[in-house]
């Protein structure tokens, strides 16, 4: 018979580990569970971050932080309905430790160990042009000092071809650098699509486009639909659970960031070292292999996977003064390119600078690097064009890089009928998640992003 639950009701087992990080330590009496101890635990995921973080703030009366070694293995079991997470975390800092007579209270900060690895090893070397998702993989599953050797789940989108130059670089330094170069292998039309993004969340690593994850969410049709509502009257946990208890709009315009930061529009300019006198020059010149070209929100849109098929741009784009911050450029960007020579073997890289002195080259120059940047940035900063931050009944279902549905019914009513906000509705990804626990209770706060209006 299934037990009956409330709506974020969950259970959580927490144990300190050897320094194998498999085997439970015991306490001075025998227990091995120790959520007794803790006050609030919070679980963070984000498209932003390499790793899953935790923070544990802990109520001390027994002298249990004298038993810490630092840099401590712990397992914590989340349970909440059919879904179940365990993290295996390692302490990277103690802190706000408070005494009062012979209690304590602490936070302990954990991070997967993975980011601790990180920091211990380097890559060197020249890679081969291969799929650059391969890349990410091999430094993500390579042992004996060559990458994290991580046993997690691994989920790669599969890239065009790359090759790089790693110069002692830590491994999540040489994923972002792949990152913010490949672009999908499945690219189509004059501008390709980039805007990698590495991040890891319950189920695993990632290293996806950002089109990619938003394809995935609109092709879903089982994701959770969460409406901003008043709770069943019979308390029901079925109808409450998908309740928003709590919704905030980080920003809800400011164009003078846009603005200053070059989200609409503005100038990308490519800096080649084997012409560095004369590339960062704004010239036509055939002798400079990089010049100063512009980018455009407007045109840029168009190219891009949007979360709500057949949308529009969140910004009027009818209004006459809005058309004209839209298209006017000033705020530049740099971007350095690679050399010929490392760029391509040498034999084709003389060739290749050679027939682009003399004007005569046909294939692609480095200025593809260049659209590649403007693409990235100007993708990254579309899905900061519409937030919400909501507050949900503790739902281990809900993973950053993934999508729900939201609806939220507008201040006022038309007659009888209330309509949905169409700014504020319709399909979301998202951007980080924070499970936070309290005593038998969980609480999910997502940071949500999107970058269309639906019709």
């Amino acid at each position: 018979m299934s037990v009956k639950r409330q709506a974020g009701e969950t259970s959580l087992k927490v144990y300190l580990l050897e320094d194998d990080a498999k085997t439970p330590r015991k306490g001075k009496g025998g227990e091995q569970n120790l959520v007794e101890l803790i006050s609030e635990l919070k679980i963070v995921e984000s498209i932003s971050s390499p790793t899953i973080r935790a923070e544990m703030a802990m109520f001390d009366a027994t002298d249990f932080i004298n038993t810490l070694h630092g840099n401590d293995y712990w397992k914590i079991v989340l349970e909440a309905g059919d879904v179940q997470h365990q993290y295996i975390l390692q302490c990277y800092e103690i802190s706000s430790r408070l005494r009062e007579e012979k209690k304590e209270a602490y936070v302990i900060n954990l991070v997967s160990t993975e980011f601790i690895y990180n920091e211990t090893i380097n890559i060197f070397g020249a890679m081969k042009p291969i799929d650059g998702g391969v890349h990410v993989k091999n430094i993500l599953k390579d042992g004996e000092n060559k990458g994290l050797n991580t046993g997690k789940n691994v989920y790669i989108e599969k890239a065009k071809k790359f090759r790089y130059t790693a110069v002692n670089w830590r491994p999540f330094d040489a994923i972002n650098f792949i990152a913010s170069k490949v672009t999908r292998s499945g690219s189509t039309g004059d501008t390709p699509q980039g805007a990698f993004v590495f991040f890891e969340n319950a189920k695993g690593f990632h290293f996806k486009s950002i089109d990619q994850l938003i394809e995935d969410i609109v092709d879903n049709k089982q994701k959770p639909t969460y409406v901003y509502g008043q709770k069943s009257i019979e308390d029901n946990p079925l109808k409450n659970q998908f309740l928003i208890d709590r919704v905030s709009y980080p920003t809800s315009y400011n164009s003078l960031k846009q603005l200053r930061q070059g989200a609409w529009s503005g100038y990308i300019m490519g800096i080649d070292p084997t012409t560095l006198r004369e590339s960062f020059l704004p010239t036509r010149s055939k002798f400079v292999t990089a010049r100063t070209d512009t980018y455009q929100y407007t045109k840029i849109f168009k190219s891009m996977s949007i979360l709500e098929k057949g949308g529009n741009m969140p910004i009027d784009t009818s209004n006459s003064l809005m058309k004209d911050l839209l298209n006017r450029p000033k705020r530049i960007k740099y971007q350095v390119l690679p050399t010929h020579l490392f760029d391509k073997p040498k034999t084709q890289a003389v060739a290749q600078w050679a027939s682009e002195k003399a004007g005569t080259y046909q294939g692609k120059f480095l200025n593809d690097y260049m659209d590649v940047a403007s693409y990235n940035y100007v993708r990254k900063k579309s899905l900061e064009s519409i937030q919400l931050v909501i507050e949900v009944p503790g739902n281990l279902g809900l993973y950053a890089g993934e999508g729900v549905k939201v609806e939220i019914p507008r201040m006022l009513a038309k007659g009888k009928k209330v309509e949905l906000d169409k700014m504020y509705s319709g399909n979301y990804l998202i951007g980080g998640v924070v499970h936070t626990y309290k005593v038998t209770n969980t609480q999910t706060t997502l940071h949500l992003l999107k970058d269309s209006i639906k019709v």
